[in-house]
């Protein structure tokens, strides 16, 4: 079968990158009293574009060149084929935290505050397209994570857990200050086991997603929060083989688990990627 026209690259596509980079990181630790740690930490993050991020096409195909027809509209053809000038991201991270216990209930706190440079977006068009990888100007990843578990008693435990992130674009020329597009802004996570015997246990979790999360970086369309709520039995034959029921989504919840990134959405937009509905699994774990 004979290849459409231009459907071998006329030039040389080939590339050659380098980038180096310098991560050095110091951090301090110390113990006021025997079950508890202070620590505070600070480094510098290196991250280079990966070959997917070097890769990239204007109405084409990865390896195509100007004249090679785009396979999913055969009427379009391709006007470039490039790769970008992305530079490597960097980032500037002080953290610090604090993890205890008082008896039963263990404790732990952490915060921290990135000043990110060149940050590497994947971005989409308006109909779902990929514009490959591209660099922000500045950005600032601010963070705090909490979390405590206890032994409530000798068959009873739980944990709850805490995540507050706030990534931003800072003075951008086109989107301000406006929200990372896909970053969840509040997250909770809460679990609980009970063990019926020193052989069966019972347990359930819950994941909630309180805030709206932005879709684009424009800020301009968001995914509602949601809730699920997972429940799970084990039962252990003996030392190595146990089997597990589980039950996940067990209301049923509609939502969207996730989005494609866009860098200005529209309403109507297909970048909602749902979640899944209520599910039962059942398996067998052998240990040996």
């Amino acid at each position: 079968m004979a290849l459409p026209a231009g459907s071998i690259p006329a030039g040389d596509t080939s590339y050659d990158r380098s980038y180096t980079g310098f991560s050095p990181s110091l951090g301090l630790t110390w113990k006021p009293l025997e079950d508890h740690t202070l620590y505070a930490a600070v480094s510098r993050s290196f991250e280079p574009p990966t070959h997917d991020d070097l890769i990239a096409t204007v109405n084409g195909t990865p390896n195509s060149s100007a004249g090679r027809p785009n396979p999913a509209q055969p009427g379009l053809v391709s006007t470039a084929y490039r790769t970008p000038d992305l530079e490597a991201q960097t980032a500037t991270t002080v953290e610090a935290g604090w993890r205890g216990r008082f008896g039963v209930v263990a404790v732990d706190a952490g915060t921290y505050y990135s000043w990110v440079k060149n940050e590497l977006l994947s971005l989409r068009d308006a109909s779902g397209a990929s514009l490959g990888a591209v660099n922000a100007d500045r950005t600032r990843h601010f963070g705090v994570d909490l979390g405590l578990s206890a032994f409530l008693t000798e068959r009873l435990s739980g944990r709850i857990a805490y995540t507050f992130q706030d990534f931003r674009f800072q003075d951008d020329p086109v989107r301000g200050d406006n929200r990372l597009a896909g970053a969840p802004r509040h997250v909770i996570n809460a679990s609980a086991r009970y063990d019926i015997s020193g052989a069966w246990s019972v347990g359930a979790e819950v994941d909630w997603y309180p805030g709206r999360t932005p879709v684009d970086n424009m800020n301009s369309v968001y995914t509602d929060g949601y809730a699920t709520v997972d429940l799970r039995s084990t039962y252990a034959i003996n030392k190595r083989v146990s089997v597990y029921g589980e039950t996940r989504n067990i209301f049923d919840a509609t939502y969207a688990s996730s989005t494609l990134i866009v860098d200005q959405a529209s309403p109507t937009q297909a970048v909602y990627l749902p979640g899944d509905g209520r599910a039962f699994y059942a398996g067998l774990k052998v240990s040996f």
